[in-house]
């Protein structure tokens, strides 16, 4: 990649600090490519973020385990194992029909992070050049570089290269100069999930960890306190709607959402004791309805391109190779 009349400044801007965003940068970083990494959230993560409630509750609230299928992919996972970031997590996953229990095979390894997903995201930042809290809101085109603003106008710099890991939905007011990159992302929906979280102080009898669920509301929950490596009696649970139900009230009030997936939650495993806690949080960019199958989107006239478990897939793993590939791809722009 040319960088012409090159500073000490940062020359890529990667906004987004997800695992797409953070495989991005790291595969910068190595290659000697200096990059600032801007996120709108208090700290990296994205949907591998993890909700902590006082010091006793914790919630994977977004992603609750990934998989590693790409051998590359697999050599970094290994190498979190190693570093005590990441394990395998045994947690009993069955499927959930018509109020009738199928066990589904056991055929993947599934991860975990330790102690908590987040830190995964955690681990990959170190190092990085990372900026949370910060709202991109403009991308201008000057003298053949990109300059970034924040929410209030303030200018963020002046970067060669621009790489969004962000959803595609939120990436358009930064891409209205590439029709291109505009047009592909267009082709991309991505459906909303409401999440509940959910604390009991009494333990709820049940046989598995995690369930697969068809004819509700909820089509996944999970056990999180499974995952941790910890003997508290109190058991915390996630429960995610399945994208009709969270589409037809993506824009509902938060706490009503909330109780209503708790009551459901409570009917599907016949426990009558309400929740110590609950809480909701809708991921409006969840799900891709059809992902593009392709590793990155990328402009190589205007170095700029976008990348995301949306662009592959909905998984951990696509998103790490997506953001990979976009940063193979801004390193062979010329």
């Amino acid at each position: 990649m040319s960088f012409s009349g090159a500073t000490s400044d940062p020359h890529v801007a990667v906004i987004g600090a997800g695992m797409a965003g953070l495989a991005c940068a790291a595969q910068l970083k190595a290659a000697g490519i200096p990059t600032r990494v801007f996120d709108k959230g208090h700290r990296p993560g994205g949907r591998m973020s993890t909700r902590s409630v006082d010091t006793d509750l914790s919630f994977d609230h977004g992603c609750q385990y990934f998989s590693a299928n790409d051998p590359h992919f697999e050599r970094h996972v290994k190498s979190w194992i190693n570093a005590g970031i990441a394990s395998e997590w045994h947690g009993t996953i069955i499927e959930l029909e018509n109020g009738k229990v199928t066990h589904k095979p056991q055929t993947r390894v599934r991860y975990r992070g330790l102690p908590e997903m987040n830190s995964v995201c955690s681990h990959l930042a170190t190092g990085l050049n990372v900026h949370s809290g910060v709202n991109v809101c403009e991308a201008r085109r000057n003298d053949g570089k990109w300059h970034l603003l924040d929410v209030t106008g303030a200018s963020l710099g002046q970067f060669v290269g621009l790489i969004l890991a962000t959803p595609p939905q939120q990436a358009e007011k930064l891409i209205t100069h590439s029709p291109s990159l505009l047009a592909a992302s267009r082709c991309v929906n991505m459906s909303a999930c409401w999440t509940v979280m959910l604390a009991f102080t009494e333990p709820i009898e049940c046989s598995f960890d995690g369930a697969v669920i068809r004819d509700s509301p909820l089509s996944w929950i999970a056990r999180n306190s499974s995952k941790a490596d910890t003997t508290d009696a109190t058991e915390c649970w996630v429960g995610q709607a399945n994208a009709e139900w969270s589409g037809e009230r993506v824009d509902a009030v938060k706490d009503v959402i909330a109780a209503q997936l708790s009551d459901e939650f409570c009917r599907l495993l016949n426990f009558s004791v309400k929740p110590a806690y609950i809480a909701g949080h809708r991921w409006k960019y969840a799900i891709p309805e059809t992902p593009l199958d392709t590793g990155c989107l990328f402009d190589d006239a205007l170095k700029v391109g976008l990348c995301g478990d949306w662009c592959l897939g909905n998984r951990v793993e696509a998103a790490w190779l997506s953001g990979t590939a976009a940063a193979n791809r801004l390193l062979a722009a010329k």
